[in-house]
């Protein structure tokens, strides 16, 4: 009796503790597409790669569209910067952009957002 008691707890503690660390559907999907400019690697293995701290974030927009943010510490020109990557995702279309790049707080142009993707790309391992 004890053991099949013991045995249903574990399975409760790893059922309840699963479903924390799991992602909604729409990151998991951004995560497992290529950006056009690095068509040989995943979203999340760029990412995962460059960011070894990632935090993932979601939710809606008032315009409709899914907003993921990606939250992690970078090197940039010899110091760490907290670096924010903000994406898109439009349902009807079924693909995403990223639309924002943020250093410390700081918005960054359009430039450095493409910069970025290749050196993630060139970095990758």
């Amino acid at each position: 009796m004890f053991w099949r008691s013991l045995v249903v707890a574990c399975l409760l503690v790893v059922g309840t503790s699963s479903a924390c660390f799991a992602y909604s559907d729409e990151v998991e999907w951004l995560r497992n597409q290529s950006f056009n400019a690095c068509k040989n690697y995943y979203v999340w293995r760029l990412i995962d790669n460059y960011f070894p701290d990632a935090q993932w974030e979601s939710g809606w927009s008032d315009q409709g569209d899914y907003i993921v943010n990606v939250y992690g510490t970078m090197n940039f020109k010899g110091r760490d910067v907290t670096a924010q990557l903000q994406f898109t995702i439009d349902p009807k279309r079924g693909k995403f952009d990223m639309n924002a790049l943020e250093f410390n707080g700081s918005p960054q142009p359009k430039e450095m957002r493409t910069e970025l993707i290749k050196a993630m790309c060139a970095d990758v391992q």
